[in-house]
């Protein structure tokens, strides 16, 4: 069951982001791995913040998106666009790295079907948002982009 406010409607950024996303740099940067190529703020258009990273040994590059509501984040690959979001499982040393931090969602729930249940517990106006937007999985909610 997705949790009220996790849409970024009618409810404020988790207490103690700001914090904890700086704890999350400082937890990636002292991999010795990973590089920080960029940061994307929440704005009025999405929920979530996006961290553009580089694994310098392995020349890979993936993105790492926490929404703001909850702190849930998860893995994307760099060229995913909200409404295609192509989610991907989360490498091991930065899921043992983040998750003191924030909780990790995996491809799989993400990936699942939304049924009612899921949104039940939504308010109206989330409800109407997921209905407007037409998302189909529990990802397309958790990240969106809805304005």
């Amino acid at each position: 069951m997705i949790k009220e406010g996790i849409t970024g409607f009618n409810c404020s950024n988790l207490d103690g982001l700001e914090d904890k996303l700086e704890l999350l740099k400082k937890n990636i940067l002292g991999l010795g791995k990973y590089k920080i190529n960029s940061i994307y703020d929440q704005n009025e258009s999405s929920n979530y913040i996006r961290i553009k990273l580089i694994d310098y040994l392995e020349n890979k590059k993936i993105d790492l998106l926490i929404n703001c509501q909850y702190g849930y984040f998860c893995c994307v690959t760099e060229d995913s666009s909200w409404m295609n979001l192509e989610f991907i499982e989360v490498p091991h040393i930065l899921e043992k790295n983040i998750t003191s931090i924030f909780p990790c969602l995996k491809p799989e729930y993400l990936n699942s079907k939304l049924n009612d249940m899921d949104i039940r517990n939504l308010s109206k106006t989330e409800r109407e948002q997921i209905e407007y937007w037409e998302s189909e999985t529990k990802g397309e909610v958790i990240y969106n982009g809805y304005d």
